[in-house]
Protein backbone atom coordinates (compact mmCIF):
# COMPACT_ATOMS: atom_id res chain seq x y z
CA UNK A 1 0.00 0.00 0.00
CA UNK A 2 2.95 2.78 0.72
CA UNK A 3 3.45 2.36 -3.05
CA UNK A 4 -0.34 4.14 -3.80
CA UNK A 5 -0.14 6.23 -1.04
CA UNK A 6 3.61 7.61 -2.43
CA UNK A 7 2.01 8.03 -5.31
CA UNK A 8 -1.40 9.85 -4.30
CA UNK A 9 1.19 12.87 -2.46
CA UNK A 10 2.55 13.59 -5.70
CA UNK A 11 -0.37 14.69 -7.20
CA UNK A 12 -0.85 17.92 -8.57
CA UNK A 13 -3.32 19.54 -7.13
CA UNK A 14 -4.20 23.82 -6.56
CA UNK A 15 -5.36 24.92 -3.03
CA UNK A 16 -4.14 28.98 -3.27
CA UNK A 17 -7.04 29.22 -6.03
CA UNK A 18 -7.31 31.48 -8.68
CA UNK A 19 -7.20 35.14 -7.91
CA UNK A 20 -10.97 35.49 -7.27
CA UNK A 21 -11.73 32.46 -8.88
CA UNK A 22 -10.21 28.65 -8.20
CA UNK A 23 -11.25 27.27 -11.30
CA UNK A 24 -10.75 23.88 -10.08
CA UNK A 25 -7.19 24.21 -9.24
CA UNK A 26 -8.07 21.96 -5.76
CA UNK A 27 -7.62 18.73 -6.79
CA UNK A 28 -6.11 15.51 -5.30
CA UNK A 29 -4.70 15.64 -1.44
CA UNK A 30 -3.81 19.36 -1.50
CA UNK A 31 -2.68 19.31 1.70
CA UNK A 32 -0.86 16.15 1.44
CA UNK A 33 0.64 16.19 -1.87
CA UNK A 34 1.70 17.99 -4.80
CA UNK A 35 0.27 21.07 -5.60
CA UNK A 36 0.09 23.41 -8.39
CA UNK A 37 -1.97 27.06 -8.87
CA UNK A 38 -1.65 29.68 -11.14
CA UNK A 39 -3.66 32.71 -9.65
CA UNK A 40 -4.53 36.47 -11.35
CA UNK A 41 -5.60 39.35 -9.21
CA UNK A 42 -7.61 42.38 -11.07
CA UNK A 43 -9.10 45.31 -9.54
CA UNK A 44 -11.26 44.52 -6.64
CA UNK A 45 -13.60 41.57 -7.20
CA UNK A 46 -12.54 38.04 -8.61
CA UNK A 47 -10.16 38.41 -11.65
CA UNK A 48 -10.47 34.39 -12.75
CA UNK A 49 -10.19 33.76 -15.99
CA UNK A 50 -13.90 33.02 -16.57
CA UNK A 51 -16.86 33.85 -14.99
CA UNK A 52 -18.64 37.00 -14.06
CA UNK A 53 -16.04 40.00 -13.09
CA UNK A 54 -15.80 43.94 -13.21
CA UNK A 55 -13.49 46.05 -15.82
CA UNK A 56 -10.11 46.24 -14.31
CA UNK A 57 -6.99 47.75 -15.27
CA UNK A 58 -4.20 46.62 -12.81
CA UNK A 59 -2.98 42.79 -12.49
CA UNK A 60 -1.06 40.87 -10.27
CA UNK A 61 -0.30 37.34 -11.58
CA UNK A 62 0.81 34.43 -9.12
CA UNK A 63 1.05 30.93 -9.43
CA UNK A 64 2.40 28.13 -7.04
CA UNK A 65 3.17 24.31 -7.44
CA UNK A 66 4.45 22.00 -4.93
CA UNK A 67 5.62 18.63 -5.89
CA UNK A 68 8.06 15.74 -3.98
CA UNK A 69 10.46 14.32 -6.38
CA UNK A 70 9.05 10.62 -6.51
CA UNK A 71 7.75 9.39 -9.80
CA UNK A 72 5.36 6.34 -10.70
CA UNK A 73 6.55 3.15 -12.33
CA UNK A 74 6.75 2.35 -15.95
CA UNK A 75 3.03 1.79 -16.75
CA UNK A 76 1.32 2.52 -13.20
CA UNK A 77 -0.65 5.09 -12.95
CA UNK A 78 -3.06 7.05 -10.19
CA UNK A 79 -6.25 8.43 -10.61
CA UNK A 80 -7.89 11.45 -8.38
CA UNK A 81 -11.99 12.84 -8.27
CA UNK A 82 -12.46 15.50 -6.02
CA UNK A 83 -14.89 18.15 -4.94
CA UNK A 84 -13.69 21.63 -3.78
CA UNK A 85 -15.08 24.88 -1.87
CA UNK A 86 -13.79 28.32 -2.46
CA UNK A 87 -14.85 31.22 -0.81
CA UNK A 88 -13.30 34.87 -1.44
CA UNK A 89 -14.95 38.32 -0.77
CA UNK A 90 -17.06 38.80 -3.67
CA UNK A 91 -16.76 34.90 -5.16
CA UNK A 92 -17.79 31.70 -4.21
CA UNK A 93 -16.93 28.95 -6.51
CA UNK A 94 -17.75 24.88 -6.12
CA UNK A 95 -15.61 22.71 -8.11
CA UNK A 96 -17.46 19.28 -9.05
CA UNK A 97 -15.98 17.28 -9.94
CA UNK A 98 -12.04 17.94 -10.62
CA UNK A 99 -9.77 15.33 -12.80
CA UNK A 100 -6.27 14.48 -11.87
CA UNK A 101 -4.39 11.42 -13.97
CA UNK A 102 -0.68 10.48 -13.87
CA UNK A 103 0.76 7.88 -15.53
CA UNK A 104 4.50 6.27 -15.34
CA UNK A 105 6.34 6.52 -18.20
CA UNK A 106 9.56 5.43 -17.64
CA UNK A 107 11.80 4.68 -14.80
CA UNK A 108 12.32 8.38 -13.85
CA UNK A 109 9.78 9.96 -16.03
CA UNK A 110 6.12 10.42 -15.17
CA UNK A 111 3.26 12.88 -16.79
CA UNK A 112 0.22 13.91 -15.54
CA UNK A 113 -3.08 16.04 -16.38
CA UNK A 114 -5.54 17.80 -14.30
CA UNK A 115 -8.93 19.71 -15.24
CA UNK A 116 -11.78 20.86 -12.94
CA UNK A 117 -15.64 21.61 -14.07
CA UNK A 118 -16.52 24.60 -11.94
CA UNK A 119 -19.57 26.23 -10.40
CA UNK A 120 -18.82 29.90 -9.50
CA UNK A 121 -21.26 32.65 -8.61
CA UNK A 122 -21.01 36.55 -7.37
CA UNK A 123 -24.01 37.85 -5.15
CA UNK A 124 -26.70 39.11 -7.62
CA UNK A 125 -25.54 37.44 -10.58
CA UNK A 126 -26.35 33.65 -12.00
CA UNK A 127 -24.21 30.91 -11.28
CA UNK A 128 -21.79 30.39 -13.85
CA UNK A 129 -20.19 26.86 -15.12
CA UNK A 130 -17.85 25.34 -17.45
CA UNK A 131 -14.87 23.83 -17.61
CA UNK A 132 -11.99 25.09 -15.80
CA UNK A 133 -7.93 25.15 -16.88
CA UNK A 134 -6.09 22.96 -17.90
CA UNK A 135 -2.57 21.47 -16.52
CA UNK A 136 -0.66 18.98 -18.55
CA UNK A 137 2.50 18.26 -16.37
CA UNK A 138 5.31 15.91 -16.57
CA UNK A 139 8.12 15.03 -13.67
CA UNK A 140 11.70 14.45 -14.68
CA UNK A 141 13.39 12.50 -11.75
CA UNK A 142 17.68 13.30 -11.27
CA UNK A 143 17.88 11.76 -7.94
CA UNK A 144 15.61 9.37 -6.22
CA UNK A 145 14.90 10.17 -2.93
CA UNK A 146 16.11 7.02 -1.46
CA UNK A 147 19.36 8.10 -2.27
CA UNK A 148 19.45 11.20 -0.37
CA UNK A 149 17.70 14.42 -0.98
CA UNK A 150 15.61 13.41 -3.99
CA UNK A 151 15.24 15.74 -7.16
CA UNK A 152 12.72 16.35 -10.18
CA UNK A 153 12.41 19.16 -12.41
CA UNK A 154 8.57 19.50 -13.13
CA UNK A 155 7.97 21.19 -16.86
CA UNK A 156 4.69 22.12 -17.26
CA UNK A 157 1.90 24.02 -19.33
CA UNK A 158 -1.38 26.09 -18.20
CA UNK A 159 -4.12 25.88 -20.77
CA UNK A 160 -6.54 29.21 -19.72
CA UNK A 161 -10.51 28.31 -20.09
CA UNK A 162 -10.69 31.79 -21.29
CA UNK A 163 -8.57 35.17 -22.05
CA UNK A 164 -6.69 36.57 -19.19
CA UNK A 165 -7.43 39.79 -17.56
CA UNK A 166 -4.09 41.25 -19.36
CA UNK A 167 -4.66 40.67 -22.56
CA UNK A 168 -1.86 37.64 -22.36
CA UNK A 169 -1.88 34.29 -24.57
CA UNK A 170 -4.04 31.45 -23.22
CA UNK A 171 -1.22 28.98 -23.04
CA UNK A 172 1.62 29.70 -20.26
CA UNK A 173 4.50 27.64 -18.71
CA UNK A 174 6.24 26.83 -15.56
CA UNK A 175 9.33 25.30 -14.54
CA UNK A 176 9.24 24.33 -11.01
CA UNK A 177 12.53 22.16 -8.81
CA UNK A 178 11.35 19.65 -6.54
CA UNK A 179 13.22 18.52 -3.66
CA UNK A 180 12.44 15.48 -1.28
CA UNK A 181 13.69 14.18 2.03
CA UNK A 182 12.66 10.91 3.64
CA UNK A 183 13.53 9.99 6.95
CA UNK A 184 11.91 7.67 9.04
CA UNK A 185 8.70 9.19 11.05
CA UNK A 186 8.38 11.97 8.12
CA UNK A 187 8.96 12.95 4.67
CA UNK A 188 9.46 16.63 3.46
CA UNK A 189 9.34 18.01 0.12
CA UNK A 190 9.02 21.26 -1.37
CA UNK A 191 9.22 23.00 -5.12
CA UNK A 192 10.55 26.47 -6.23
CA UNK A 193 10.58 27.98 -9.67
CA UNK A 194 9.02 30.61 -12.14
CA UNK A 195 5.77 30.58 -14.15
CA UNK A 196 5.79 32.25 -17.35
CA UNK A 197 2.88 34.90 -16.42
CA UNK A 198 5.60 37.09 -14.28
CA UNK A 199 5.54 34.70 -10.93
CA UNK A 200 8.13 33.44 -8.85
CA UNK A 201 7.15 30.82 -5.88
CA UNK A 202 8.64 28.80 -2.97
CA UNK A 203 6.27 25.97 -1.75
CA UNK A 204 7.06 23.17 1.07
CA UNK A 205 4.85 20.37 2.70
CA UNK A 206 5.64 18.33 5.83
CA UNK A 207 4.49 14.26 6.47
CA UNK A 208 3.58 12.61 8.92
CA UNK A 209 1.92 9.70 9.91
CA UNK A 210 -0.58 9.81 13.08
CA UNK A 211 -1.98 6.11 12.73
CA UNK A 212 -1.83 3.23 11.21
CA UNK A 213 -2.45 3.88 7.50
CA UNK A 214 -3.46 7.56 8.48
CA UNK A 215 -1.30 10.83 7.44
CA UNK A 216 -1.54 14.22 8.55
CA UNK A 217 0.36 16.99 6.02
CA UNK A 218 0.69 20.56 6.44
CA UNK A 219 2.07 22.89 3.31
CA UNK A 220 3.26 26.94 3.26
CA UNK A 221 3.44 28.50 0.12
CA UNK A 222 4.88 32.18 -1.33
CA UNK A 223 4.36 33.41 -4.74
CA UNK A 224 5.52 36.92 -5.80
CA UNK A 225 3.91 38.86 -8.94
CA UNK A 226 7.15 40.00 -10.58
CA UNK A 227 4.53 42.60 -12.80
CA UNK A 228 5.38 46.23 -12.25
CA UNK A 229 2.08 47.90 -11.63
CA UNK A 230 1.36 51.00 -10.79
CA UNK A 231 -2.49 50.71 -11.48
CA UNK A 232 -2.32 47.23 -9.15
CA UNK A 233 -0.74 49.27 -6.31
CA UNK A 234 -3.65 51.80 -6.33
CA UNK A 235 -6.03 48.76 -6.52
CA UNK A 236 -4.25 47.61 -3.36
CA UNK A 237 -3.48 44.32 -5.05
CA UNK A 238 -0.23 42.66 -2.98
CA UNK A 239 2.41 41.78 -5.13
CA UNK A 240 3.00 38.64 -2.16
CA UNK A 241 0.70 36.06 -1.95
CA UNK A 242 0.93 33.58 1.28
CA UNK A 243 -1.36 30.24 1.59
CA UNK A 244 -1.07 27.73 3.93
CA UNK A 245 -3.49 24.34 4.65
CA UNK A 246 -3.40 21.42 6.63
CA UNK A 247 -4.91 17.48 5.23
CA UNK A 248 -5.54 14.20 6.21
CA UNK A 249 -4.77 11.11 3.83
CA UNK A 250 -6.45 7.42 4.80
CA UNK A 251 -5.18 4.41 2.96
CA UNK A 252 -8.28 2.78 3.24
CA UNK A 253 -7.89 -0.18 1.24
CA UNK A 254 -4.81 -1.20 -0.97
CA UNK A 255 -4.69 0.91 -4.52
CA UNK A 256 -7.56 3.03 -2.85
CA UNK A 257 -7.28 6.37 -0.49
CA UNK A 258 -9.30 8.61 0.70
CA UNK A 259 -8.86 12.82 1.33
CA UNK A 260 -9.56 15.78 2.76
CA UNK A 261 -8.13 19.67 3.43
CA UNK A 262 -8.96 22.93 4.54
CA UNK A 263 -7.07 25.51 3.99
CA UNK A 264 -6.90 29.99 3.37
CA UNK A 265 -4.61 32.68 2.00
CA UNK A 266 -2.83 34.71 4.66
CA UNK A 267 -2.02 37.95 2.84
CA UNK A 268 -4.90 39.46 4.70
CA UNK A 269 -4.28 42.45 2.63
CA UNK A 270 -4.89 40.96 -0.75
CA UNK A 271 -8.41 42.04 -2.16
CA UNK A 272 -8.96 38.81 -3.62
CA UNK A 273 -7.85 36.34 -1.01
CA UNK A 274 -9.40 32.72 -0.56
CA UNK A 275 -10.70 33.35 3.41
CA UNK A 276 -11.58 29.49 3.15
CA UNK A 277 -11.22 26.35 0.86
CA UNK A 278 -12.33 23.67 1.63
CA UNK A 279 -11.19 20.15 -0.42
CA UNK A 280 -11.75 16.02 -0.42
CA UNK A 281 -12.44 12.94 -3.07
CA UNK A 282 -10.33 9.66 -3.13
CA UNK A 283 -7.52 8.61 -5.44
CA UNK A 284 -7.40 5.09 -6.94
CA UNK A 285 -4.13 3.68 -8.28
CA UNK A 286 -3.21 0.90 -10.17
CA UNK A 287 0.03 -1.13 -10.30
CA UNK A 288 1.51 -3.12 -13.70
CA UNK A 289 3.65 -6.16 -12.70
CA UNK A 290 6.46 -5.34 -15.00
CA UNK A 291 8.57 -8.27 -16.23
Amino acid sequence: MAFFVCALLAQPAAAQGKGGNAFGHAKGAASAGATAAASSSAGSADGGTTGPRPEATGVRNFGSWLDDASVLPPGDGLLSLSSGYFRLPSVTEVDVPSFDVSYGLSKRVQAGMSVPVYHASVPGSPVVRGLGDLYLNSKIQLREPGAGVGIAVVPLLQVLSAEPVDGGGRVSWALPVSLELQRPGFRVYGSTGYFSRGSLFASAALEVPVAERVWATGTLSQSHSMKNDAEADALGLSANRTDVSGGVTWAAADGLAIFGSLGRTLSTTDPNRTRVFLMGGLSIGWHVNNP
